[in-house]
């Protein structure tokens, strides 16, 4: 039977969808989600990733979307359709800091990676990520939902 995780990546297309929040490391959370995919290259992965005392949501990009006109902007929202956060991509270029390779959930995918802070754990939530282009029109889609717990077991 496959894992869970191979599954989602199956059922998402290329865009996986899974939990973040899961190393071998001292957890600060402990997570579940599911999602839908995206069928676009540029839109890599989307996954709720933990920091020392926050949980943030990790949107991982093409470099080719970070550096071309046609990609204007990512923006999150949540489950009531409002707008979390919006991250212009020519912007920002570069300027993430963040390196995918140190958060397991996204794997061996290049990119660049942008993060969202939801807050402490326990968070939990449904969110809709897309990729914008320079006219407002949305290119890619992935949404997901999911439930980080404290480690501690607290419940939201």
């Amino acid at each position: 039977m496959p894992s869970r995780r191979a599954l989602i990546a199956g059922v998402a297309g290329i865009v996986s969808v899974t939990a973040g929040c899961t190393d071998t490391e001292e957890l600060l959370a402990r997570c579940a989600s599911r999602g839908v995919g995206s069928e676009s290259p540029h839109l890599r992965r989307i996954a709720p990733i933990r920091g020392e005392e926050r949980v943030a949501f990790g949107i991982l990009v093409s470099d080719q979307a970070v550096t071309e006109e046609m990609y204007h902007a990512v923006r999150i929202r949540n489950g009531a359709d409002d707008l979390i956060a919006s991250v212009p991509l020519m912007d920002n270029r570069e300027m993430s800091g963040l390196d995918p390779e140190d958060y397991p959930v996204f794997g061996s995918d290049s990119g660049e990676l942008y993060a969202v802070t939801l807050g402490p754990p326990p968070v939990h939530g449904e969110y809709t990520v897309s990729l914008i282009s320079s006219d407002g029109e949305r290119i890619a889609t992935a949404r997901a939902r999911f439930n980080c717990y404290a480690e501690d077991g607290t419940l939201p």
